[in-house]
């Protein structure tokens, strides 16, 4: 039996542990949605959405939120 095994499984433990509070304290920060009704999409669909002007629509909306370098992006339905 190898005597190294356990130090090596509480190390690795340790180790996905911080790896899981780096995560959830990081999106904490993450953008709120402007409304309940709000999900989250890729810049690639929301600049697929303008080009298409498909922005705003009876039925929904396309939102950017955030500051230069920290955008979010949003679709909305109603």
């Amino acid at each position: 039996m190898k005597q190294g095994a356990p130090i090596a499984n509480g190390t690795l433990s340790c180790a996905i542990g911080l790896m899981l509070i780096a995560f959830s304290s990081s999106s904490g920060n993450a953008e709120q949605p402007p409304d309940k009704q709000c999900v989250s999409v890729s810049k690639q669909e929301y600049d697929s959405a303008k080009r298409q002007k498909l922005l705003r629509t009876r039925f929904s909306t396309y939102v950017r939120a955030g500051r230069l370098g920290r955008r979010s992006y949003w679709y909305c339905h109603s």
